[in-house]
């Protein structure tokens, strides 16, 4: 377990959260490709709907990773059962929320996460220049979301109301439940598909820490 202790100022959080390997394995990545991209020049209005249609999406894909890899239950398919990776190591932070090594993503699922991203870029944009454009756009929103997911699980005191407000909601998740508040640094996704109700009219999960899932 690390401890940052209590209260932790913001620039003690940024100093921890650069020993680790994940915000290393994102940021060349995300400089290279910006650099490129910069290098480039020649903007058009497709890096600006390259830029806008990633934007809309990341409250989504927040969701959908969320609720359906994240929250993937562990299930028999053809005889053999099957357990993400990615779903496993998410129990083990929901489990231990307050522990702030668990709130980084895996290095094998960030890799993974990358290259995917990497080659749906390339396949949806038509230039060398909208992809660089979407690939250092994708990964600024994921290194955003990795210091922000971060952050609330560390005893950071909010100081801006909107990080007051996805902190909070992020601690509902945890623990009030686990079936709400799905996203991490915007919640238009929730609002949308009705998973971010008044916290009053939510019954507190027993399943919370565990998912439902017991330790095998």
């Amino acid at each position: 377990m690390t401890d940052l202790g209590r209260n932790p100022s913001l620039g003690a959080c940024g100093r921890f959260f650069w020993t680790k390997l994940t915000p290393w394995v994102i940021g060349p990545v995300l400089v290279l490709a910006a650099t490129l991209r910069i290098g480039m020049g020649r903007w058009t209005w497709r890096d600006a709907v390259v830029v806008g249609a990633i934007l809309a999406l990341e409250p989504f894909t927040e969701w959908l990773i969320h609720v359906y890899l994240l929250h993937f239950r562990p299930r028999t398919v053809a005889g053999r059962q099957l357990d993400l990776h990615a779903a496993r190591k998410h129990r083990e932070h929901h489990r231990a929320p307050a522990e702030v090594d668990t709130a980084f993503v895996p290095i094998a699922d960030l890799v993974t996460l990358i290259g995917i991203s990497t080659a749906l870029a390339w396949l949806l944009t038509p230039t060398t220049a909208t992809f660089l454009t979407a690939v250092a756009t994708s990964l600024a929103l994921l290194f955003t979301y990795e210091w922000t997911h971060f952050l609330i699980h560390t005893s950071y005191k909010p100081q801006r109301a909107y990080y007051r407000y996805v902190w909070r909601a992020h601690r509902l998740h945890h623990f009030k439940n686990e079936h709400y508040w799905m996203g991490v640094t915007v919640h238009l996704a929730d609002h949308v598909l009705g998973t971010f109700p008044d916290k009053s009219e939510v019954e507190n999960s027993p399943t919370a820490r565990t998912l439902g899932i017991e330790v095998q």
